[in-house]
């Protein structure tokens, strides 16, 4: 029995988990770890405080800063009174208004500097191990520890030979994790890579997966499905028709002669995709022929066949089954 329909081909290829939002933490100044809020495996949101390195001789510059730029206030107010009155000169008040502005510069850089010592997290995200301690001596750049980010989605990205049509933006693909076959989680190309690698030939893809359930990790390897080519209409046969020695591939047609008798013919057929039971016939057999199946390994080219159940084999016939129509 062969069934007819439209397939879509597909290859498997890998790719990998990338979630939306990485980041190594990295600080900017030197010193020691007076505070500590990063817990290993942990969840931190934006703005929440991970780790202080000391800063009390900037917070002392800072409070004079103040008090200095206070003072200078007071004076510019009382000079532009004066001057008003023309009892002091412009240049007087020019350079009390620029000493102001002077101690302004030095309570923003040092705002700045006891900034760079409070390191916040720029996001929600799930916290790296690390084996930071309160005491600790922080040279300058020092890799703290990873963040990676909790988002609603995460990206899969994947290489695609040259050799096949570059997939559109929105297509369908779907993923298959490699120690849980029977998870499938389907994901949108949403970027495509400008330009081929340089050395590979490939061009690279990036589809958007939304987190559904707790399987998926950031640099995970997964099973692409990608689909290749357009949807054709093909012949299905059940693969235990299908008889195979050194010379190809072969079925066997089930015809009838004048008499109404059925006889077995030896028939070459080229074989595509396998999908569970049945696999896909990309020549040498037409949709509606009638070909055995079970028990096709007993046949000779010639021999005569009887139908068993004929009436479901003809009704069969007219369509590809929903598991390999897609």
């Amino acid at each position: 029995m062969c069934y007819s329909g439209a397939y879509q081909a597909h290859i498997d290829i890998s790719g990998i988990i990338k979630a939306s939002k990485t980041l190594t933490l990295i600080n900017e100044s030197p010193g020691r770890i007076t505070k500590l809020h990063l817990q290993s495996g942990g969840i931190t949101h934006n703005g929440d405080t991970l780790l202080e390195i000391e800063h009390e001789e900037e917070k002392a510059q800072l409070q004079i800063a103040k008090s200095r730029f206070e003072l200078q206030n007071t004076t510019v107010d009382r000079y532009k009174s004066l001057h008003s009155s023309s009892k002091i000169s412009t240049q007087q008040l020019d350079e009390s208004i620029a000493l102001l502005a002077q101690y302004k510069a030095e309570i923003n850089l040092l705002t700045a500097k006891i900034a760079k010592k409070i390191i916040t997290a720029p996001f929600t995200a799930r916290i790296g191990i690390h084996d930071l301690q309160i005491g600790l001596f922080l040279p300058i750049n020092t890799s703290l520890t990873q963040l990676v980010g909790i988002e609603e989605y995460m990206w899969v990205d994947f290489l695609l030979p040259q050799t096949y049509s570059e997939l559109a933006i929105n297509t369908t693909v779907e993923l298959t994790l490699l120690n849980d076959k029977s998870t499938k989680i389907t994901a949108k190309v949403v970027s495509v890579a400008p330009a081929m690698a340089k050395h590979s030939r490939q061009l690279k893809y990036r589809a958007k997966v939304a987190i559904a359930n707790n399987k998926l990790n950031s640099n995970q390897l997964v099973q692409v499905k990608v689909p290749i080519g357009s949807k054709k209409a093909v012949v299905a046969i059940p693969y235990l028709s299908v008889i195979k020695d050194q010379l190809g591939n072969y079925v066997y047609l089930l015809n009838k002669d004048s008499q109404g008798k059925t006889y077995a013919k030896r028939s070459k057929v080229e074989l595509g995709e396998r999908i569970g039971d049945l696999v896909m016939i990309t020549g040498g057999l037409k949709s509606g022929t009638l070909i055995a199946s079970q028990g096709a390994f007993k046949l000779r080219d010639g021999l005569r066949a009887h139908l068993l159940n004929s009436d479901d084999t003809v009704a069969m016939e007219a369509t590809l089954p929903t598991k390999v129509s897609l």
